[in-house]
């Protein structure tokens, strides 16, 4: 099963997105705007990663492949838990080409929507590195309220960074679709 959103594919995870996701994986600028995310992934770490999302039960998540089928980044639901319908959002675009461009905007609101219809959740929520401005931009015109602040709790380019805790009811949602 896949979706098309924003002429991307969006699909299960296959062992044939290890060569691209070996580069976005590792990007260290990309690495630096998003918290708990690093670089230094082998091969083998990422057919392991591969293998474990795709089995996972309490998650929904997507590669973002091009035209040709290329892994460009990831977009899910992790931490469903659907005793409280809540989730948390992720996305990782590591094409820099197409920053800037909607496809962010785009999976975003797929995931929402995909979140709050398919899955019955009644809150999505995210973490977000204060510093990431651009995103924190996209999440408010998104509709999602800032919840708290973790205090220095990454270590990003040599320093402490600050985590807004971020999220969106369903009922926020309904009554202002995006």
């Amino acid at each position: 099963m896949h979706y098309d959103v924003a002429g991307y594919r969006l699909r299960k995870p296959e062992l044939s997105d290890v060569d691209a996701l070996y580069v976005v994986k590792n990007d260290a600028e990309v690495a630096g705007m998003l918290g708990g995310f690093s670089t230094g992934y082998s091969k083998a770490d990422l057919e392991a990663w591969i293998a474990f999302h795709r089995e996972a039960k309490d998650e929904a998540l997507f590669v973002i492949a091009d035209a040709k089928d290329r892994a460009v980044g990831h977009v899910g639901l992790y931490k469903v838990n659907h005793r409280i319908r809540s989730a948390e959002f992720a996305i990782v675009i590591g094409d820099r080409s197409i920053w800037g461009k909607g496809l962010g905007r785009a999976c975003t609101r797929f995931a929402i929507e995909y979140g709050f219809d398919e899955l019955n959740l009644r809150r999505i929520y995210l973490e977000v590195l204060a510093t990431n401005e651009r995103a924190i931009k996209l999440y408010r015109a998104l509709s999602f309220v800032e919840e708290g602040r973790l205090r220095q709790a990454q270590w990003k380019r040599g320093r402490y960074i600050d985590v807004l805790v971020m999220g969106l009811l369903s009922e926020e949602y309904r009554r202002n679709p995006l």
